[in-house]
């Protein structure tokens, strides 16, 4: 078995060829696969190195691994042998119409109720009437010749599938100034890179009809195909390509974990859970492609955010030390983990807690009463402080003020954090000396 991932380098990866990534690479991981990562940057005018380079980086930090890469610039040779092997067959054939004349045509055709397919004019034309086009100084461009049949296949997602080649247009495969379109060199790489699976958006399925004619021209065998439906706002209207604010690295310089965004887009419209999993081997054995649903599935961001504040929670403070080294006080880190890991949505925001934990609030802004801040000193027990010490400590303001509930937790928390909610203060106090926590206090 073998996939692969065909981004263009024109933009970022944003979250619909993101999905497509990560079901042709999770796929392969799941059958013990080949997963091939192709540059299709043919069109030289919109194509970069610098989004060749950030769509690599982030397919790396998503932990999609791949096998090689190769970029379709760099392959005109291979596509030239084809081309003329189709050339010879017949099966491309040049074409002189302008694009004001086929947008006359289908005008023409549509406004006779009849669908706007190409009539194969130029095929009717001699040898001697296209040499005489050429020659007085008219590039064609070039049709694949489609054989009038029903094209279908047994689609992993979709089921079956067919057209019937007699509704559809020849398509353009090379362009007047010789340049291919985006059909002829996938399917070219395709046969050469002998790629078993194509996953890709359900917005090829009319090109997959091209391309199984294509392989069957070039006498090769037809992949499987996959076409996954597309993802949609909450609305239920299409995501643009354009929305910075749902690329890959915007979810990554936010502070989502990797494995929050592969768990959300295998599971995202199909039949299983999407539960909070921070094994990748959980998440490949979970993975069934046949799950997916064949309609479109509603993408929710607060969905995907709760789905990486429950996964961020799995993490013991082993795995995730390695993010918390901006964390410069004097804290046990193990102990601030313990301490924030329920409250925080990205792990990012540790620093957030950090600053609010280690700032000194004044009681009088807070409307504390000074007898109970002369109460709470009081009763403070002596240090090292552990997980026990807050239930001693209420339990002792409690007795000797008849405060509960709200009443005894709440001036506590404000003192100590400044915030009317947040983690645990059992996990709190253990970060910190008494002499801490009476400075906090206001009595140092």
């Amino acid at each position: 078995m073998k996939c692969r991932f065909a981004p263009s380098p024109t933009g970022k990866i944003h979250i619909g060829n993101a999905r497509s990534a990560i079901l042709n690479w999770i796929f392969c991981q799941k059958n013990q696969g080949e997963f091939v990562l192709r540059i299709d940057d043919t069109d030289a005018n919109r194509s970069s190195k610098e989004f060749e380079t950030s769509i690599k980086d982030d397919l790396k930090w998503l932990g999609l691994n791949w096998s090689y890469t190769f970029n379709q610039s760099s392959r005109q040779h291979i596509y030239n042998e084809k081309i003329q092997i189709l050339k010879q067959k017949k099966r491309l054939y040049p074409c002189f119409e302008t694009e004001e004349e086929l947008a006359l045509k289908k005008k023409s055709l549509l406004s006779s109720g009849k669908p706007p397919i190409y009539d194969r004019s130029s095929l009717n034309l001699s040898d001697e009437e296209v040499e005489k086009k050429i020659e007085s100084g008219i590039q064609p461009h070039w049709r694949f010749k489609l054989d009038h049949e029903n094209i279908g296949w047994k689609d992993i997602i979709k089921g079956d599938v067919s057209f019937d080649a007699k509704n559809l247009s020849d398509p353009v495969l090379i362009r007047a100034d010789g340049t291919l379109l985006y059909h002829l060199p996938s399917v070219i790489d395709d046969i050469e890179e002998k790629i078993t699976h194509i996953i890709r958006g359900e917005d090829h399925i009319a090109n997959t009809a091209y391309h199984i004619q294509i392989f069957k021209a070039l006498e090769s065998s037809i992949p499987s195909f996959a076409h996954h439906p597309f993802l949609v706002d909450e609305t239920g209207k299409g995501f643009s390509k354009r929305l910075g604010s749902l690329s890959i690295e915007n979810f990554r310089d936010e502070g989502y974990e990797n494995i929050s965004l592969l768990n959300y887009f295998l599971f995202i419209g199909s039949s299983s859970n999407i539960d909070p999993i921070k094994d990748l081997n959980e998440i490949v054995k979970k993975f069934d492609i046949q799950s997916l649903s064949r309609s479109s599935a509603k993408f929710s961001i607060e969905s995907l955010r709760n789905l990486n504040e429950n996964t961020i929670k799995l993490f013991s403070y082993n795995e995730i030390s390695h993010k918390l080294k901006n964390i410069k006080s004097n804290f046990q880190k193990e102990s601030f983990w313990r301490f924030i890991k329920n409250n925080i949505s990205f792990v990012n925001q540790a620093k957030e807690w950090e600053e609010v934990i280690t700032k000194i609030n004044n009681a009088k802004d807070l409307n504390i009463d000074d007898s109970f801040i002369n109460t709470a000193v009081d009763e403070l027990p002596e240090d090292p402080f552990d997980e026990t010490t807050w239930d001693h400590w209420t339990s002792k303001i409690n007795k000797k003020t008849g405060l509960k509930g709200k009443d005894l937790f709440m001036p506590l928390r404000l003192i100590l954090t400044g915030k009317s909610h947040g983690p645990e203060l059992k996990y709190l106090l253990p970060l910190f000396d008494r002499d801490e926590i009476l400075q906090k206090l206001g009595k140092i």
